[in-house]
């Protein structure tokens, strides 16, 4: 009974709402700023400046960004490399210590028989096939001296004064040079004309080989040379000495003692060398020119 006497009144009050609705609906939409065109001019023009700034901001960013980026990488790839090249060194320090341990028996015995062969060729000045032996040996052991020795003399001995040079120097800088490669750096030098570094290379051969007669005999005659018999003589009287038999250092010794006026040395070794080969003529220069030395 009491739905049926509310409904009517329900009803009325809905209607009545409709049309209040409907009247005031322009004062209803003033509560709603989206729906004011001013409003929502503002709101887009809005929009389409913070979508520039954005654009804009990204666009400035973006080459730091890229940059940034970049740096990275680069720092990446240059650690990257750097640990690369250490690792490297570090086994090149350990070849260079002991570099056949990493080779296996029968190639040791591979390189050495490869290393003889080019010797041989070499005694037979076959160059070019010796230079092919010495440069097989590399292909299996990069650091093997014996080979850039054998390739530096090669060079020499063909005049070829520039690569004999770099390949001793290559020997030098990585700790590998002997008598032997100071001594070759001497006669390019001489080739050269740079008679300091020649001198300096002849010490350094001696220094390392001090019991070995040729290498004393060398820096004689580099004094004898450039006219410093005082220099020479001491260096010629030791190879003499070492190598009692040798014609060579005989006539060396010889030359020397009479420059600086030592008659009673050169006598001495004058009398050993009547003993050997020397032909005729070559004693008889040297008596003449002993027997004119004041007694």
């Amino acid at each position: 009974m009491l739905f049926w006497i509310a409904l009517p009144i329900a009803v009325a009050s809905l209607v009545v709402i409709a049309v209040l609705f409907g009247r005031h609906w322009k004062e209803l939409r003033l509560l709603d700023p989206t729906s004011i065109k001013e409003e929502r001019m503002r709101q887009v023009r809005d929009k389409i400046i913070n979508q520039r700034f954005g654009r804009i901001k990204s666009s400035t960013l973006a080459p730091v960004s890229s940059m940034a980026k970049r740096g990275a990488l680069a720092g990446k790839t240059a650690f990257h490399a750097a640990y690369l090249k250490l690792i490297q060194l570090d086994r090149f320090y350990k070849q260079a210590k002991t570099p056949l341990v990493s080779i296996a028996p029968s190639m040791q015995d591979r390189i050495r028989s490869i290393l003889d062969e080019a010797r041989s060729l070499a005694r037979d000045l076959k160059w070019a096939d010796a230079e092919r032996r010495y440069l097989e040996v590399l292909t299996f052991d990069n650091r093997n001296a014996d080979a850039y020795k054998g390739l530096g003399s090669l060079y020499l001995k063909q005049r070829l004064y520039p690569q004999a040079k770099e390949t001793f120097e290559f020997l030098v800088k990585a700790h590998m040079a002997d008598d032997a490669c100071y001594a070759g750096l001497a006669d390019v030098a001489d080739a050269e004309g740079d008679f300091a570094a020649e001198e300096q290379m002849r010490h350094k051969a001696l220094e390392l080989q001090p019991r070995r007669a040729d290498r004393h005999a060398e820096l004689a005659d580099f004094y004898l040379a450039r006219s410093q018999p005082g220099k020479a003589w001491p260096l010629a009287k030791r190879a003499s000495d070492l190598e009692p038999k040798s014609v060579k250092y005989l006539l060396t010794a010889i030359d020397a003692a009479i420059l600086t006026g030592n008659r009673l040395e050169a006598r001495k070794r004058y009398d050993k060398l009547r003993l050997s080969s020397v032909d005729q003529q070559k004693l008889q220069s040297l008596k003449e020119r002993i027997d004119a030395m004041p007694a």
